[in-house]
């Protein structure tokens, strides 16, 4: 019945589906485009080798990798928007200019450890490290349950 009802109402359904499809397939090369740092990566390494086969001089070698090194921060920024996550999970990148605008002070994380049980005296703990605990309220779980039969 499926197929028949698909052939019937394919004058009223069929617009509608290729639409949702061909839309669907821009999105889907649209963040590829996005998410994919190869291209950055690859362009990085073809002007460290340029330096060193003397073809750019300093100046100019400092200038094009800050652009390069933009893109891969823009790369990065748009994998994290999607929930991509890097070789070491998800990437929280740090834009410069929030970098210069934040002057608060980290907070102490060590204030919020819960002391260990009284049996468990003899085990020593260690600070955190460096770099911090990551933010439980930054993290976020998207559940898409829409089932589309059709």
């Amino acid at each position: 019945m499926g197929l028949l009802k698909h052939l019937l109402f394919w004058p009223v359904t069929g617009p509608e589906f290729l639409a949702k499809f061909s839309i669907t397939k821009v999105n889907d090369a649209v963040r590829e485009e996005l998410t994919d740092d190869q291209a950055v990566k690859e362009e990085l390494l073809a002007l460290q080798m340029q330096l060193e086969l003397g073809e750019v001089d300093d100046d100019e070698y400092v200038v094009r990798e800050a652009e390069l090194m933009q893109r891969l921060r823009d790369v990065r920024h748009w994998r994290e928007e999607f929930g991509l996550g890097g070789s070491g999970g998800p990437v929280r990148v740090a834009r410069e200019q929030a970098l210069e605008e934040s002057t608060d002070e980290v907070p102490d994380v060590a204030e919020n450890v819960v002391s260990a049980p009284e049996w468990e005296d003899e085990r020593v703990e260690e600070p955190p490290p460096s770099g911090g605990v990551a933010d439980p309220e930054g993290a976020s779980v998207e559940i898409n349950l829409d089932w589309d039969w059709e």
